[in-house]
């Protein structure tokens, strides 16, 4: 009778974790232990991470050494501050990711942009609901005091899905800081 009990809140937990995505919004330090700065690859250091709405990215810097420009894709090319989405210079700037798809990002400081490629160009990927008539998008908002997690990163497991039409992603994943579970690399039933 215990058992049963115990076996009947375990799976209650289990299900109730696995519905609450927003509650798993993360801070995500641009740059990792770096920060927003000069010498930085972000390139390669957005192919290790992924942005999902209701994470929120944390621009850490010395304060006057640098700023972030949020640009259109026209502006972030030409490294231009005109017309720009939003900026800040506070040294430890938070700029929420409340929807789904592409956002750019440069330091309008001198020629860091243009010359020295201080620049961040990310998708936000959909948070993905699982229910019992399978998986559905959510614009849910995010919870008021993120996780910190440790982001997915490739020598996790697997080549970083596509931004855009991959698979549903396991969010028992988030939980535990594992890598993306891809359901086509599952093991596949037997049928004797």
């Amino acid at each position: 009778m215990a058992s049963t009990q115990a076996m009947v809140v375990v799976v209650f937990a289990v299900v109730a974790v696995a519905f609450a995505p927003p509650a798993l919004a993360a801070d995500i330090i641009v740059g990792g232990e770096n920060g927003w700065g000069l010498g930085i690859d972000y390139d390669k250091w957005v192919d290790g991470n992924d942005f999902i709405v209701g994470d929120t990215l944390v621009f850490k810097y010395a304060m006057g050494k640098h700023t972030v420009v949020e640009a259109t894709a026209e502006n972030f090319a030409a490294c231009s501050k005109d017309s720009s989405l939003g900026s800040w210079s506070s040294g430890e700037d938070r700029v929420p990711l409340g929807t789904a798809g592409p956002r750019w990002f440069f330091c309008g400081v001198g020629d860091h942009c243009a010359q020295q490629g201080m620049k961040l160009n990310i998708t936000v990927l959909p948070i993905v609901r699982l229910s019992a008539s399978g998986p559905s998008s959510s614009s849910s908002s995010p919870s008021s005091s993120p996780a910190t997690r440790t982001p997915w990163r490739r020598d996790r497991g697997g080549a970083r899905p596509p931004a855009w039409g991959s698979p549903p992603r396991c969010l028992c994943s988030r939980l535990l800081g594992t890598a993306h579970i891809d359901p086509r690399r599952l093991p596949r039933p037997r049928h004797e």
